[in-house]
């Protein structure tokens, strides 16, 4: 003979349910291989961000006329002066008629944990003189080379990390904050106001997102700050697309009808029943256009209405790059890269989570 369930127990089962939903999507998405391979990703670029001036052996800024289009570890040896094991570094310079030359007679030792120039960090929050690396000497080391102003390109991939991840994160703030309102309510509320919502977000999809990126940036004009807001412009129609979508699936469901059953109408069961339930769509999005924001900067960067220079935002570095592929085709290869990389990881990333999530799963 069968035990009656009691209310408490009952209660504390279906209390326990969303704990082990929780679980399980958590579960398959640490199980999914390209999912650890985008958060390493990921992961590996937040460390760019949080230490860049401690990464970076010099600041993004700093230019040399002499050090032009250098490439990639140009005058490094394996032996010092006397047969020394080691990284050793010789001074190089590019005249317009020499080309690149490099004075072997002088070999200088690369350092770990070395004091460089100083440098201020969060604000000014942090300041200090400690580098992962540095040269021994009155010379420079430069990993990955320098640009057309003998900048050192590594320093400014490092410094950039900061403002791609920046720009795509305010985008999407932007975005999730506007449009998951939006079409939250029009989705829940329907009739006349969906209907006028979303005939104003067709026309916004109506435009591609790049397109209505760069008329925003050409309205408001060039900069940062407006890339991040046109950016989180041309991403709010595609988060009232979707969330109206995942409204009306949730809207209708048991435990709404039970709310207002309970006397709750209108907005608290909208905010306290219906978001909450429709919030995986939400993430996945979140994730994929945090790659697509990205892109979309460096396109904007590219095309000279987002960053402005010296920054060493990606997108710039790449179309100033593009000036110079036939003499340093590496001032433009190593931005891209990043570009590409970064991209990589949030898309794994906005995959994986949207296969875990999928209630089919």
């Amino acid at each position: 003979m069968t035990e009656p369930v009691t209310p408490n127990a009952q209660s504390g089962a279906q209390a326990a349910a969303p704990k082990r939903k929780r679980a399980r999507w958590q579960r398959r998405l640490l199980a999914n291989p390209l999912a650890r391979f985008g958060f390493t990703i990921i992961a590996f670029f937040l460390i760019i961000v949080t230490f860049a001036p401690f990464i970076a052996p010099y600041p993004p800024t700093d230019q040399s006329l002499r050090t032009t289009y250098l490439p990639p570890g140009v005058g490094v040896h394996a032996r010092g002066p006397e047969g020394q094991l080691g990284i050793w570094v010789s001074p190089a310079t590019r005249t317009p008629i020499g080309g690149v030359q490099v004075d072997d007679s002088e070999r200088y030792p690369v350092r770990l944990f070395v004091r460089g120039e100083p440098y201020e960090w969060f604000g000014g929050l942090i300041k200090a003189d400690f580098r992962l690396y540095g040269v021994d000497g009155p010379v420079r080391f430069h990993l990955l080379g320098t640009d057309e102003q003998g900048r050192d390109v590594l320093s400014r991939l490092v410094h950039g990390a900061w403002i791609s991840l920046f720009i795509g994160l305010i985008s999407v703030t932007i975005g999730v904050g506007v449009g998951v309102p939006v079409g939250a309510i029009s989705g829940f509320l329907g009739g006349t106001t969906d209907i006028v919502v979303q005939r104003i977000v067709d026309i916004l999809l109506a435009f591609p997102g790049i397109l209505l990126a760069i008329v925003l940036v050409a309205t408001f004009g060039t900069g940062l700050g407006n890339v991040m807001i046109a950016v989180g412009i041309a991403s709010i129609p595609v988060y009232a697309r979707i969330v109206r979508g995942s409204v009306l699936s949730v809207k209708n469901r048991e435990y709404v009808e039970a709310a207002r059953a309970m006397g709750r109408r209108g907005m608290p069961i909208l905010f306290r029943h219906v978001i909450p339930n429709s919030l995986a769509p939400i993430i996945v999005q979140s994730s994929l256009q945090m790659a697509i924001a990205i892109l979309f900067a460096a396109g904007l960067g590219f095309l000279g209405l987002g960053a402005r220079p010296p920054q060493p935002e990606w997108g710039l570095m790449l179309a100033r790059g593009r000036e110079y592929l036939a003499v340093a085709p590496h001032v433009a290869t190593f931005p891209g890269l990043a570009i590409v990389l970064v991209v990589l990881g949030f898309n794994l990333v906005g995959d994986a989570l949207r296969d875990a999530l999928d209630p089919r799963g």
